[in-house]
């Protein structure tokens, strides 16, 4: 609009060059302010895909806890330990408690909260991420029962991620659950077991016999799936970073064991 209205008053002004340059001024103008408002539209769309984001995954923690028919003390437990990891303040805690109840209602509907997470946060990371978690809270009582498991396909289906990348999160989220177990009991000491170190290996997705490059190939891949500041762009929550933050930290311990192991 700006250059037409420069090339209208360049005219009047000063004939055929007050035209061109009404109009190169004009189209500056006009660009400036396309930049500022779609500036302000990604910044609220950014703003729309945290709460939509926030709003689902305990949602669906709730549906995944009732999957098998009774919610578990180790569900309800695993619920208020990621509240706690995540930092949230008590407003934000109260509305995930109440979140978490909406989705073990009966009336609670699935697929409309599943499009919904789809139209505003789509897929890539921010979708990995949310099956990560969900994952993390379906095996709160030590197993994936078949029911949890069937809904998980259901929701991975409904978001439009394949079987193939299911199961890779799956493993990579037992994986690193059995190291976190171990590293917690040995390597804050300092020490490594066999046992460990193999878990670390599985951490990072490589076999012991992998070379050395391909140990940091799949290292810096891990890192890069899960980086903080890289999930943050996305549209990420700022409460779920302490998340990533935890997950790229056990990575680097996996990583760092590894190459102490070689020399």
């Amino acid at each position: 609009m700006w250059k037409w209205i420069g090339a209208f008053i360049g005219t009047l002004l000063a004939g055929f060059w007050g035209f061109v340059g009404g109009f190169i001024v004009g189209i500056f103008l006009d660009r400036a302010r396309a930049t500022q408002s779609g500036g302000f539209r990604r910044r609220a769309s950014m703003i729309e895909q945290q709460q939509v984001f926030f709003k689902t995954l305990f949602q669906l923690m709730g549906r995944l806890a009732k999957a098998d028919g009774h919610v578990t003390q180790d569900e309800i437990e695993v619920a208020n330990t990621i509240m706690d990891r995540l930092r949230l303040p008590a407003d934000a805690r109260r509305q995930a408690q109440e979140l978490f109840r909406e989705g073990k209602s009966e009336n609670f509907d699935v697929d409309a909260a599943l499009e919904r997470f789809r139209n505003v946060v789509g897929g890539g990371m921010l979708r990995r991420s949310l099956i990560e978690v969900l994952l993390v809270s379906a095996y709160a009582d030590g197993h994936l029962s078949l029911e949890e498991k069937q809904l998980l396909g259901q929701i991975c289906a409904k978001l439009g991620m394949s079987e193939t990348e299911f199961n890779q999160i799956h493993e990579q989220v037992k994986r690193q659950a059995h190291f976190h177990q171990g590293y917690q009991q040995q390597g804050q000491q300092g020490q490594s077991s066999p046992e460990l170190l193999k878990s670390a290996y599985e951490v990072l997705g490589v076999d012991e016999s992998a070379s050395d490059a391909e140990v940091k190939k799949a290292y810096r891949k891990l890192m890069s799936q899960n980086h903080p500041d890289k999930l943050s762009a996305q549209g990420l929550p700022d409460e779920m970073i302490e998340l990533a933050k935890e997950r790229t930290q056990e990575i680097q311990s996996a990583y760092e064991m590894v190459k102490k192991s070689r020399g």
